[in-house]
């Protein structure tokens, strides 16, 4: 019996997990800065050199910036989300492997879209990837919603509005690759619409929140883990 537990991907201790997560995360985000000619910044020999580096550098300041910003949304979904999770299976792994793959090539794609600014190619390849990383996030929240993965009984409003704060970030970039080949000017400034669209998902179940937090104090604790 103790060889067939061992054997079984599945358990509570989540620790390596997580530590596994952050590890990756912190990797990639770093790697982002390796884009930036930093050489350019330091050698500058007058004040309108320093600002003419800048300039050649902006659009790869531009992706340094939207990407750093997207990653650690990333993180922070993925430290909220797993504070919910009490215990793991082989498939939830698998899935956290996956969405952790997504995240780290994020930096190349990156790389190709502040290279190739006006291509709607090098944009698709970098909605892309956001997208893809966004739903694999979704695919985790949603097999500890089914399989009895959560600490405790999460209520449909809680399930639900992860689903819609996590669900923005891979609406808005395939929203974003249609609209590359018509403007690529909008299609980059479209990540904008994610905090809008936040703060609009936040706004709508802050009701739905506090009225079930309200109900929950009312009830006895048996009540409360059914609700």
């Amino acid at each position: 019996m103790a060889l067939q537990h061992d054997l079984r991907d599945e358990g509570t201790e989540l620790s390596r997990l997580r530590s596994l997560s952050d590890g990756v995360f912190a990797i990639v985000l770093t790697f982002l800065i390796f884009r930036l000619d930093i050489a350019k910044f330091i050698n500058a020999d007058s004040d309108a050199a320093l600002w003419f580096n800048l300039k050649s550098q902006s659009q790869a300041l531009l992706g340094y910036t939207l990407s750093f910003f997207i990653i650690a949304s990333f993180w922070m979904l993925h430290q909220r989300v797993f504070r919910h999770v009490g215990k793991f299976n082989g498939t939830l792994l698998w899935q956290n492997i996956t969405f952790l793959f997504f995240v780290s090539i994020l930096p190349l794609t990156t790389s190709i879209h502040s290279g190739n600014p006006t291509l709607p190619s090098a944009w698709l390849l970098y909605a892309t990837n956001n997208a893809v990383a966004g739903l694999s996030m979704l695919s985790i929240w949603l097999k500890c919603c089914r399989a009895d993965l959560m600490t405790e009984q999460t209520s449909r409003v809680v399930q639900s509005f992860f689903v819609w704060r996590i669900g923005t970030i891979p609406i808005v970039f395939l929203a974003s690759i249609p609209l590359a080949y018509k403007s690529m000017h909008y299609a980059m400034y479209s990540p904008i619409a994610i905090p809008i669209l936040l703060m609009v998902i936040h706004s709508a179940f802050s009701s739905k929140m506090k009225n079930l937090v309200l109900v929950n104090l009312g009830r006895p604790e048996k009540e409360k883990k059914a609700a």
